[in-house]
């Protein structure tokens, strides 16, 4: 089984990162340090297929940046995550050593024979980083318009009606498995990248059975999700917040609740969701048309927003891959492979 996250996104607030919740999930983590194009994520891919090879569950770990290259990989059933902590991300064991380890692929550069590009690769680091305040702005933007939606939506009236429909998911799917759970695993299922808009839309099937999906235009699903995780999580199951990289850490806009066999996701004009569902339900149609019309200009401008948020990362991406073609040539892979391989007999026990 195969299920796929971000762990961090840009945000109103800049980078958030949501990596040191892995100190909670497993007990083996491993934390890799390295710059660009020194085969972090190969190495990681690699040891994801090889579990997949072997028939254990994986949860990749998506790079905001690029969600082509992988940030991490999870294996729960060895309670085992390899993941990048190199800036932005930074992730430092709690205790190094045993259980909490660094790799450093800082040592397959041939650094005497780089020094002759640093300048350059500097330069182009320096423009990469440059786009990142440009996207941080927009999110910010889209965000103070976005409050003045939730200021339209957030009604007594509208709580009321959500935690019905909260209390109605949970009476359905949720029965009761064992005594309250406080912690949670936080993670992101959309963010902004290079490649627009990203939704990982078939993680929620992969993990759980049933899927049912919120249409939302106007942020209404939070406050249902918030409802339905402390509900599911008062009986006794295990909950995966999944938030949206405009509420990075509020409320959830998507909860997977694997012990339940259940998801709930949210859909919008942006964000579609495709993949096959068990229900639909449409929480636009809770709020009167003339409230809904009221917000229209909200919802386009918030839009318009993201998509130069998107078009600022696009630019990043572009320094970022230069900066690749510019050290790739100072790897020694050959050194990478023996590492990966060495380490995949390793961990599945076949020294």
């Amino acid at each position: 089984m195969e299920s796929v996250f971000f762990l961090g996104a840009s945000t109103p607030r800049g980078f958030v990162s949501h990596y040191d919740s892995l100190f909670q999930e497993v007990r083996h983590l491993t934390i890799i340090k390295g710059g660009s194009g020194c085969g972090k994520s190969t190495f990681m891919r690699a040891i994801g297929r090889a579990a997949q090879e072997r028939g254990l569950e994986v949860s990749y770990i998506l790079c905001s940046s690029d969600p082509d290259s992988l940030d991490g990989v999870i294996l729960p059933q060895l309670s085992a995550a390899w993941v990048d902590g190199t800036a932005p991300h930074v992730l430092e064991p709690q205790l190094c050593g045993g259980s909490m380890n660094y790799l450093n692929f800082g040592e397959f550069y041939d650094s005497a024979a780089m020094q002759e590009k640093e300048e350059e690769i500097m330069s182009v680091q320096r423009k990469n980083a440059a786009q990142y305040p440009h996207v941080t702005a927009c999110l910010a933007a889209a965000d103070f318009l976005r409050g003045s939606i939730r200021l339209i939506s957030e009604t007594p009236a509208y709580q009321e009606e959500t935690a019905a429909i909260a209390e109605c998911i949970a009476l359905s799917a949720c029965k009761p498995v064992g005594d309250p759970q406080e912690a949670f695993s936080r993670r992101f299922l959309s963010a902004v990248t290079p490649k627009g808009l990203h939704f990982c839309q078939n993680t929620p099937a992969s993990l759980c059975g049933r899927v049912y999906v919120l249409r939302d235009d106007y942020g209404l699903a939070p406050l249902l999700l918030e409802v339905l995780q402390a509900r599911a999580q008062s009986l006794g199951h295990t909950c995966i917040a999944c938030y949206s990289p405009l509420l990075p850490d509020g409320k959830p806009t998507h909860l997977l609740i694997p012990s339940a066999d259940t998801a709930v996701v949210s859909e919008s004009t942006l964000l579609p969701y495709s993949a096959p569902c068990f229900c639909r339900i449409d929480l636009n149609s809770t709020l009167p048309p003339k409230k809904r019309a009221s917000m229209e200009f909200y919802v386009k401008t918030v839009t318009s927003l993201l998509y130069q948020a998107v078009a600022h990362i696009r630019a990043a991406k572009q320094q970022h891959d230069r900066m690749e073609a510019l050290c790739k040539p100072f790897v020694d892979f050959a050194a990478v492979d023996r590492l990966t391989q060495k380490t995949i007999r390793k961990v599945f026990g076949e020294n």
